[in-house]
This record gives C-alpha cells, sequence and structure tokens, in this order.
C-alpha cells in the first residue's frame, strides 16, 4: 500500500527479504563505474521527502527536452547502516490524491504510459552507513517512434532487512504451545520520474471552492497533453496573509482532475483568494485562481 502525495511512503510486511530486483539490470549497468557518493544533504537545503531514516532530494525527477539524466541523492539520517534496492512500481492516482500500485496485467496496460521502458538507473541497491549519502543517477533513452506524450513510473527505494541481525519479515516461533507470527515493517520511499516526449501543455482550473469547517475544499481540473504540478495557496483578498497552503500538489496526465481538502491555518475573514501555482523552482507562475466569499 502507498499512503501520501509525491513522495509515497510505502509500508511491506510479509514481504519476501530478497526480492529478485537485480533481475533486470542489463551486462552495461553492470560495467559502469562505481556509483557516485555524494556530501551529506542538509534537510533545511533541499525541497526533501523520506520515510523513518532515509531523505530523498529531489522528490520528483522531470525529463524533458534536453534534459536526459538527473540525479537522486540518497541520505540517511540514522545511527545505523541501512540498505535499499531501488526498483520501479507502477502506480495510479484516484480524484483523490491516493495511489495504488498496480500488479501484473494491470500494470501493463498502455494507455497508462509507464515510462520504466524508457529508463535507466544504477546503481539497483545502495548501503548507507550513518550520515552518508549516495547519488542514483537516472537516464532516459526513447525508443525510435516513441508516441508523444508523457510518461511516468515511480522509483522505489525499499530497505532491506539486516540479515547480519537476524531480521526476518516473517519470523514464526512455539511458545508455550502456541505458535506465534511476528511481521516485521519493511519501510520504502517513491518519487514520480516523468519523462516528456515532443511538445505537450497543460492548463490548470480551480473551481468548486467551499469551506467545511476548518477545511478548504477545493477541485483542481487539468487539460491538456502533460500533468500538472504546484501549490494551492490560500490567502485574504488585498493582502498577502497566507491562512492555508498545501505544497506539491500534482494531478497526473492520466487524470483529469483531484479534488483537495486543505486545513486553514489561520482565522479567515471576508474574501480569500485561492491560488494554484508552480512550485518556485519551476517557475512560479500563477496556472489559476479563484475567490470565495466567507
Amino acid at each position: 500500500m502507498l499512503v501520501g502525495a509525491l513522495v509515497g511512503v510505502w509500508l511491506l510486511t510479509a514481504a519476501p527479504a530478497a526480492a529478485d530486483a537485480e533481475q533486470s539490470q542489463t551486462s552495461e549497468d553492470k560495467d559502469k563505474a562505481e556509483p557516485v557518493k555524494a556530501a551529506a544533504i542538509d534537510p533545511s537545503d533541499f525541497n526533501v521527502g523520506g520515510a523513518g531514516d532515509l531523505l530523498i532530494a529531489p522528490t520528483r525527477v522531470v525529463l524533458e527536452g534536453r534534459t536526459r539524466a538527473a540525479e537522486i541523492t540518497l541520505h540517511n539520517k540514522g545511527a545505523k547502516e541501512a540498505t535499499y534496492r531501488v526498483s520501479f512500481a507502477h502506480v495510479t492516482m484516484d480524484d483523490n490524491g491516493r495511489y495504488t500500485e498496480l500488479k501484473d496485467q494491470a500494470a501493463q496496460n498502455k494507455a497508462l504510459r509507464f515510462a520504466d521502458e524508457l529508463l535507466r538507473y544504477s546503481p539497483h541497491q545502495v548501503t548507507l552507513k550513518p550520515g552518508e549519502s549516495q547519488v542514483v543517477k537516472v537516464m532516459v533513452r526513447p525508443s525510435e517512434g516513441l508516441a508523444e506524450g508523457e510518461y511516468c513510473s515511480h522509483l522505489l527505494f525499499r530497505a532491506v532487512p539486516d540479515a547480519s541481525a537476524g531480521e526476518d519479515v516473517e519470523a514464526t516461533k512455539v511458545q508455550d504451545g502456541k505458535i506465534t507470527i511476528h511481521l516485521v515493517p519493511i519501510y520504502g520511499v517513491s518519487i514520480p520520474v516523468i519523462v516528456r516526449h515532443g511538445t505537450l501543455s497543460a492548463q490548470a482550473r480551480v473551481s468548486n471552492v467551499r469551506l467545511s469547517g476548518r477545511n478548504l475544499l477545493l477541485t483542481l481540473t487539468r487539460s491538456g497533453t502533460a500533468s500538472v504540478y504546484g501549490d494551492v495557496i490560500a490567502t485574504e483578498a488585498g493582502s498577502d496573509t497566507v491562512v492555508g497552503q498545501l505544497r506539491g500538489v500534482a494531478v497526473l496526465a492520466t487524470n483529469d482532475r483531484r479534488n483537495v481538502s486543505m486545513p486553514l491555518t489561520a482565522q479567515a475573514h471576508g474574501t480569500l483568494t485561492v491560488e494554484y501555482r508552480q512550485r518556485v523552482e519551476d517557475g512560479g507562475k500563477v496556472l489559476d485562481k479563484t475567490s470565495i466569499a466567507l
């Protein structure tokens, strides 16, 4: 199960401790140089996300135009050495922003335009000592005749149980004549990797804004050939007083809408202006705005 928004936090139980994620590694990958070690990252300096003791930056990768490669920095902020297996996951989002991982035949649906067949990454497994960082490189290789459009898969960084410590994801023991099973949770973090091919565009609209208790409810509607991504910000009309904000809200290219519930962090009066704005690192453009009288 995947919970969250842009940075998916995975909680897996009773999963095989040594799932064979390395089988997709090509001989070309194996021949590459050793993975790049990175300087330790400071969470205050990055748009980072994570689960447990793993921090990741950036939390979203877009490969388009002449940008054919990206580097993702992993950082272990914990007190123990940790190993993470890197693999792709096929994920869809519903209208409420909840993710679902697809398996087997459902994951082969070409209409969903998953990107992993267009991507290569290295390394496929990372071991980090406490306070250590390392870079995972992702590269796109569009196939000949690739249809114009946006493709997306999630890169999953899944913790590997420590075999030396005797960890077993599904340990069974007998005590006082009773059989007990102890499941050890396995955590992971996923981030979207987006490939845009061709001349794409997208528009967004903010609608159906209403107040429900201390939450502002609204709908983001997307049109065009690409996803949209940004912050939802509510301010008192005529001032810069922010009374509510949600950062990193996406509507995927496979969705045409997303319902949003945003807690108000301050008492609001009069009329609210509600904006859907690109992140600062993407230009900060206002994608759409509307207002609501309280």
